[in-house]
């Protein structure tokens, strides 16, 4: 097989994509030096990641860096979220960094991500295990901490949309040490509960500290045991939690969560009353079509005179017959002169009929016919065959014919 030849352009672009699609690698924390830093007169920041034995190159763009809480400066230890690229024109690869901050939070971040990629290369977090949402529940568990802001946008959010909902709140700790054992018990309660249909799981926003609990790895799999479909609402939208990604699914916020579970009540009314006019308008419109059918088969030349197909019919059998009956007399005649004609071939090679026109047979008296004079002599027996008859007689003489008779030519 003949080996494609590749461009410097096309194999960059090829490590670019391998690098981009990797899940690890898009999604990575890394903690280190900075070194190098320089600000860019374009806001963004270009500095060097190193350790004691290696280095990589760093970037974090200006869209990114209004979210700093530190001032970075060399020397620095920090810990970096983002993800590994290449950058084509240099054919270098290089750390595109979404976040930063101080390393005395990044033995966090790496019992984070180091339970993430343990809990992703099990599959919890496989789209398979995903239940469903029900679209209009009965009956909704909360799991949050009854005095926090959570449970109140919660609460605010589901009464102004859909207030017939039936709710069931389980209380919680949603940080400190009995925080996660607080959160699996409760979920395990909800479950006990066969009205529930859906759990909202949650707390307001905080550092990773706060959130912690719900990066417990008890909770991860207590949130993948649960037999009701749990939505998960834990801190702002750009908190990520290992809650989030085994739950079912993930909300931005509290608020958010409950616009997930339900619809709003005066959407659906509408719809419904959208659905019963167009129900009405095609269920009339069906109704005059079918009556305008209707009435087109009444004054239908078929409905009026329902029997003329049947007469028709039968003028075709009777000209059928009448068509078969002329063709079979035609037979009947053709076979009959035929017949006819076969008959008389047959009669004019009989040797019988010979005999009706006078003439004989003549033979030996073994029965082999005596064709010439040349065969017989004076006193010789013979047998004159005739049309009524035979006659035995004896030759009296023998005369021959000077000029004997040739046979007509046809």
């Amino acid at each position: 097989m003949e080996v494609k030849t590749l461009t410097v352009s096309e194999i960059s672009h090829y490590i670019k994509r391998l690098l981009t699609s990797d899940p690890i690698l898009c999604n990575i924390h890394v903690e280190g030096e900075l070194s190098n830093f320089k600000l860019h007169s374009s806001g963004h920041l270009y500095f060097t990641l190193k350790d004691a034995y290696s280095k990589i190159t760093c970037i974090m763009f200006k869209s990114n860096t209004s979210q700093l809480t530190i001032t970075p400066k060399d020397g620095m230890k920090v810990v970096i979220k983002g993800y590994i690229s290449l950058y084509e024109r240099d054919g270098q690869y290089q750390l595109y960094v979404q976040e930063m901050k101080s390393a005395g939070l990044g033995n966090l971040h790496i019992a984070f991500q180091q339970l993430k990629d343990s809990l992703q290369k099990e599959g919890i977090f496989d789209a398979k295990h995903k239940k469903p949402i029900p679209f209009i529940p009965q009956k909704i568990g909360i799991i949050t901490s009854p005095t926090g802001a959570a449970i109140r946008d919660i609460l605010s959010v589901i009464k102004r949309r859909f207030p017939k909902v039936e709710l069931c709140i389980f209380p919680v700790l949603v940080q400190g040490e009995q925080a996660a054992a607080s959160i699996v018990k409760a979920i395990e309660l909800c479950n006990t509960y066969e009205d529930i249909e859906v759990i909202i799981l949650g707390r307001g926003g905080g550092s990773i500290e706060e959130l912690w609990a719900f990066n417990e790895e008890v909770v991860a799999r207590g949130i993948f045991h649960s037999k009701i479909p749990i939505v998960s609402a834990v801190g702002h939208e750009t908190d990520f939690t290992i809650a989030d990604f085994v739950a079912d699914v993930r909300a931005q916020t509290p608020s958010a969560a409950a616009e997930l579970v339900v619809p709003r009540l005066k959407d659906i009314e509408e719809t419904l009353n959208t659905f019963q006019k167009r129900l009405s308008f095609l269920m009339n419109t069906k109704l005059i079509q079918e009556k305008q059918r209707l009435d087109a088969m009444k004054n239908s030349y078929s409905f009026k005179y329902p029997l003329n197909p049947v007469y028709d019919q039968k003028q075709y059998i009777d000209q059928l017959y009448k068509n078969l009956s002329k063709v079979m007399h035609q037979k009947i005649f053709l076979y009959k002169e035929n017949l006819r004609n076969t008959v008389e071939r047959l009669n004019s090679l009989n040797p019988l009929s010979v005999f009706s026109r006078g003439y004989a047979v003549v033979t030996d008296p073994h029965g082999k016919i005596i064709k010439s004079v040349a065969e017989v002599k004076e006193d010789y027996l013979m047998k004159i065959r005739l049309l009524d008859g035979s006659i035995t007689t004896k030759v009296i003489e023998v005369e021959k014919e000077d000029k004997p008779l040739e046979k007509t030519k046809l």
